[in-house]
Formats: C-alpha cells, structure tokens, sequence
C-alpha cells in the first residue's frame, strides 16, 4: 500500500460522506437517500480487493456513525460498511482481478446496499432503536439500492480510474527505465 493510494482513499471517503450527510438529505425519499459512502467503498473494494474494502468501508462507516447528524450507537455503519465492503472485494477476487462490467457493477452495488442496509437495521433492532420498521424494510431496501446504483454510474468509474492511475513508486521507475 502506498501513501498516496491511502490518502486518496481517505479523501474520497472524507467527500462522500461530507456530500451524503449534508447534499443528499435535502432529495431523501421515505428517509432513504443515496448511500455515497457505500458506492466509494464498494469502488475502493472493487478496484483493490476485499482487504481494502473491508478497511474502506470500516473506516467510511465509522466517520457516518459520528458524523452529525447521527442519531445512532456508533458502530453499526462501520460494521455494515465493513462486511459490504469486504463482499465487494471478494467479488474482485473471484474475476480474478479483471474489470468487473457494467451489469457486474450494478449487481455488487445493489448487494452491497443490500447486506449493508440489512445489517444497519439489523443491529438497530437488537439495539432497540426506535427507527428500524421492518414493515417497511422491503421499500426502503428498494429505494436504496435506486438511488445508489444511479449514484454508481458516476462514482465508481471515476474512483476506479484514480485508483488505477495511482502506481507506487517502484511500478513507476520500471516504466520508466530503457
């Protein structure tokens, strides 16, 4: 891991979740909005593999769990953003590390948002948090996964090709040697 890959990663996590919890609230949807955090993660994790996803989506997660306006225990964005993050990458492992397609994309984004989503909710139940509705579980799920496969088409290209672009310091020199 270079520095320069890991500052990317932080600043491109610092920015969505700087976007989603002060943009993105203003065009939410039955309290549902675009999930920001989670489409960089699943980009990081797709274009790194699941180590970084796991990693990226820890520490995406944790900024949301302080972040205000949250109203939440700390820990369950980190935790669901971890485990979709991690399932991303493995995603990445098992195409042996080739671009993953269009359809590929939207079908890991729509998981992620799935696992991510349910987990979130899942620990507010065990939690007691008076937010979780599970009667309404399957249309929030359904607005979510909209919203952040329409976010994808934007994000996760442009992560994926900064991430790509940023080469350590060895693979550089190599090129440019004779």
């Amino acid at each position: 891991m270079t520095a320069l890959r890991i500052g990317l990663a932080a600043l491109f996590l610092m920015l969505a979740v700087t976007v989603q919890t002060s943009v993105l609230t203003n065009i939410a949807v039955a309290g549902v909005t675009c999930d920001l955090t989670l489409i960089v993660v699943i980009a990081l994790a797709l274009s790194r593999g699941p180590e970084w996803g796991a990693i990226a989506g820890f520490m995406g997660g944790l900024l949301l769990d302080v972040v205000p306006p949250a109203d939440h225990t700390a820990g369950r964005w980190a935790l669901s953003l971890a485990i979709a993050g991690y399932i991303a990458g493995l995603i990445r492992r098992e195409t042996s590390g080739s671009p993953v397609g269009p359809l590929g994309v939207a079908l890991t984004v729509v998981l992620g948002t799935a696992v991510s989503f349910f987990i979130y909710s899942a620990t507010g139940s065990l939690l007691h948090d008076p937010s979780v509705d599970w009667g309404e579980f399957g249309v929030r799920l359904g607005i979510a996964a909209g919203y952040d496969v329409v976010g994808a088409i934007v994000v996760i290209p442009l992560v994926m090709w900064l991430m790509g672009r940023v080469k350590p310091a060895r693979e550089r020199s190599r090129r440019v040697a004779p």
